[in-house]
């Protein structure tokens, strides 16, 4: 599939510019202000691109189509990503033999179940809001997932380890997601190696904290 039928549409580069300002803000404000403030900030900020969203949306299925929102070639770009669950999942689990925490409590269980809504919402901001911006005026496919995955991965900065998950993760995904575009596939890819990055990793356990909010007091 070719890079121009992947990134149909065309490019809208006040969205990378506007993306490149909130990240930039979000950084100066965690580090000079507060975290929650911070996250204030980018919590309005990604509201307000969620109506701009829809906005663009009502074009209809062209340009749902042209973001990834498609089923079609659901299952050619799942195999396309197949690599990178592989890979990433085995450099994972080998990480969490090594500092002996490959015990999943079954937080991990309702992580994994949730999380991929949040990866198709990443998954949008990085190949759409940025990928597809980069990719007009960056013609290399390679250059085109590493400048997008650095802008994506700086977000995140001081959190290095994160920076750096993000920044490997983000040009793989990248680089595959060009060869089948579909927001779904990614999305789902992205939920699988985040759950368990959070957990083998940072060791860290959302979901417990979910299942007391459902128990209730």
């Amino acid at each position: 599939m070719s890079d121009r039928h992947s990134y149909a549409g065309g490019p809208c580069h006040p969205e990378l510019a506007a993306i490149a300002l909130i990240g930039l803000t979000h950084i100066v404000l965690e580090t000079t202000v507060s975290e929650a403030v911070a996250l204030w900030f980018s919590g309005v900020a990604a509201l307000v691109f969620v109506g701009y969203l829809l906005w663009r949306a009502r074009g209809g299925a062209p340009v749902l189509r042209a973001w990834g929102v498609r089923r079609d070639n659901f299952w050619v770009a799942l195999g396309a990503q197949l690599p990178i669950v592989v890979g990433g999942g085995v450099a994972i689990l080998g990480y969490g033999l090594a500092v002996g925490s490959l015990g999943l409590p079954r937080g991990f269980w309702l992580t994994l179940a949730l999380y991929p809504v949040w990866g198709i919402a990443q998954q949008f901001g990085l190949q759409n809001l940025i990928g597809r911006n980069v990719a007009s005026l960056v013609s290399h496919p390679v250059a085109v997932a590493g400048v997008a995955a650095a802008l994506f991965a700086a977000s995140l900065m001081p959190r290095w380890p994160l920076v750096f998950l993000t920044l490997v993760s983000g040009f793989f995904f990248t680089l595959f997601y060009r060869r089948a575009p579909n927001l779904w596939a990614v999305g789902i890819v992205h939920g699988v190696l985040g759950s368990l990055a959070i957990y083998l990793v940072s060791q860290e356990d959302p979901g417990a904290s979910i299942w007391q909010f459902l128990a209730g007091p």
